[in-house]
């Protein structure tokens, strides 16, 4: 068995979600969640809930007895005891439960790293993850199970059929969190429009008479600080609306722009077209002490944050 322990938003959860199931698959066992983290930082705004439902994903939940087990916990008396019963009764499985030992798993560093996949079985993995060397082993089996569960309410499809019929192009801007919470703006920190028009010039070389859609979480605001000439289109959300309809209309888009968010890194991701042209940002932390060097698929295109390309 290898538990993941989810932790922050739904991008955040894919990957996480991602690399156990690399691992499990490895492993030849089980993937199971620990989502007990929405339980204890409920604090973090949007991102203090379990959010893989909307995707075809195996939801296997681990109980807080084997996450216990897996992060070393001491048997209670009342496990102890159990345990002794279950010996006696010879309830082998229920013996195995308990007496199982495991170890809990912290990434000694924000880049991949290939003993990754040296970890044995009951593992309790816990970190970020946000690179897809973790998980490119299994990443046709990803892209089956990172499928929307639920079909899009009306208003969604019809955008979504506005994008496939015509030539387009994504730009995703994240603020929200990203200036409100001082931690995430002190080490994520937001983009500035010198990127975004860098970008956008790049992705119009590309194809320039593609129309624009613009994603953010303060939409209202782009709007008013990035003006656009051509078509285009600022995409507000209605009712009725998810957030995993972002990453679903991001997605169809044929070239995108994205944030240093994992959000629209996943939209990017799911764009199945090898003639996708993704821009990311360089660095993708304000903090130059996090080390980013592989949150980034190589073919696509680094811009810094200045608009200039990386030496």
């Amino acid at each position: 068995m290898i538990v993941s322990w989810l932790t922050g938003g739904l991008g955040n959860q894919m990957f996480q979600y991602a690399a156990g199931l690399a691992l499990a698959e490895r492993r030849r066992t089980v993937l199971k969640l620990d989502v007990s983290w929405f339980r204890e930082y409920s604090e973090h705004e949007a991102h203090n809930r379990y959010a893989l439902s909307c995707l075809n994903v195996s939801e296997q939940f681990a109980t807080q007895e084997e996450i216990n087990r897996l992060r070393g916990v001491p048997l209670t008396r009342t496990e102890r005891w159990s345990l002794a019963l279950a010996r006696r009764l010879r309830l082998r499985a229920y013996e195995r439960l308990l007496a199982q030992s495991g170890r809990s798993h912290h990434p000694p560093t924000f880049a991949f790293y290939p003993e990754f996949f040296d970890l044995p079985d009951n593992t309790h993995l816990g970190g970020m993850f946000q690179s897809e060397k973790f998980f490119a082993p299994v990443a046709n089996l990803l892209r089956l199970q990172f499928t929307f569960r639920y079909p899009p309410p009306p208003n969604v499809a019809a955008l979504a059929e506005r994008i496939r019929s015509s030539p387009s192009v994504a730009l995703h801007f994240r603020r929200g969190d990203y200036v409100r919470n001082s931690d995430f703006a002190k080490n994520i920190g937001t983009l500035g429009v010198d990127y975004y028009r860098a970008a956008l010039h790049l992705l119009k070389e590309r194809n320039p008479h593609a129309t624009v859609y613009v994603f953010s979480d303060d939409i209202d605001a782009i709007a008013r600080e990035f003006p656009i000439d051509g078509p285009h289109e600022f995409v507000r959300c209605v009712d009725h609306w998810h957030p995993w309809d972002k990453i679903r209309l991001m997605s169809l888009c044929e070239h995108i722009a994205i944030a240093n968010s994992t959000f629209s890194w996943w939209a990017a991701w799911l764009n199945p077209s090898p003639n996708k042209l993704v821009i990311a940002p360089d660095p993708w932390f304000n903090n130059g002490s996090l080390d980013d060097r592989d949150i980034v698929p190589a073919p696509w295109i680094r811009l810094r944050r200045d608009g200039t390309r990386p030496d």
